[in-house]
């Protein structure tokens, strides 16, 4: 029969256990739960973040709390500093003397009790036209199908010190060729397999397209993992459409948008 000294170590052991997976996961846990942030994306769309939801801003009342607020501001991925915002038709920013600047770039704005992270990337040519083709394949399209828009983007969005291929492939707005069926597709590729995040295939005229784009990786609930904003963008249409997509068990799924 075991004795009395044998208990008490199970019974530390078991408490040590339970303080580590506490401090491992339960911790992480209760700061997730405290984060609440608001992200500005590009003109004319804003979101906030709390109890890990995000929601959709789209009232006057709201704009009007957050106008001169001063937000931590990107442009095309870089680190601006602080500014203050002021909402109207669009976002508009002003340094600390309250005078307007000009801002060209993709701008990415946030204020919040965490730090929101971005990475740098730069668009490239696609030399190796597999993934591309399997793709067009995978959604019953030719593969000498031409383009509007085709590139890569190179980053490591989840940390694991590998860089994965981000692709966008369309041929929305097609002026100078005519096809009979309009595609916009975002794929991930990482170790050889394809990994969907926005894809539109349509019999429809090109012109009634959209185009998408790469428009931040960013972290947007600190925790390591970027989630990514792809952009679309509709001919003759100001504004465009924004989407967050999160990372989650193998499959990227559709945080939230601005439709």
């Amino acid at each position: 029969m075991p004795s009395k000294k044998v208990y008490i170590v199970l019974m530390v052991i078991m408490i040590l256990f339970f303080l580590v997976m506490f401090f491992l996961f339960g911790v992480k846990n209760i700061q997730q739960d405290r984060l609440e942030s608001v992200l500005v994306v590009g003109d004319h769309t804003t979101w906030t973040y709390q109890n890990r939801k995000w929601f959709y801003v789209r009232n006057d009342s709201a704009f009007s709390q957050l106008n001169w607020q001063k937000f931590h501001v990107f442009e095309d991925g870089k680190e601006k500093g602080d500014y203050y915002l002021w909402h109207d038709d669009k976002w508009y920013v002003f340094n600390n003397k309250k005078e307007a600047i000009p801002f060209d770039g993709r701008m990415v704005a946030y204020y919040g009790n965490y730090r929101v992270k971005l990475l740098e990337f730069q668009e490239e040519e696609v030399e190796d036209y597999s993934f591309v083709h399997t793709v067009l394949e995978d959604h019953g399209l030719s593969t000498s199908s031409l383009f509007t828009s085709l590139y890569r983007v190179s980053v490591d969005f989840d940390g694991d010190s590998q860089t994965e291929d981000f692709y966008i492939m369309s041929n929305a707005f097609p002026l100078e060729f005519e096809s009979d069926m309009t595609f916009s597709i975002a794929f991930m590729v990482k170790e050889n397999t394809i990994y969907y995040l926005y894809d539109d295939v349509s019999k429809t005229h090109g012109l009634q397209g959209c185009k998408p784009f790469y428009h931040s990786f960013i972290d947007t609930n600190y925790d390591g993992v970027y989630e990514v904003i792809v952009s679309c963008g509709k001919y003759s249409a100001e504004e465009q459409i924004d989407m967050l997509y999160s990372y989650q068990e193998g499959a990227f799924k559709l945080l939230i948008s601005n439709q």
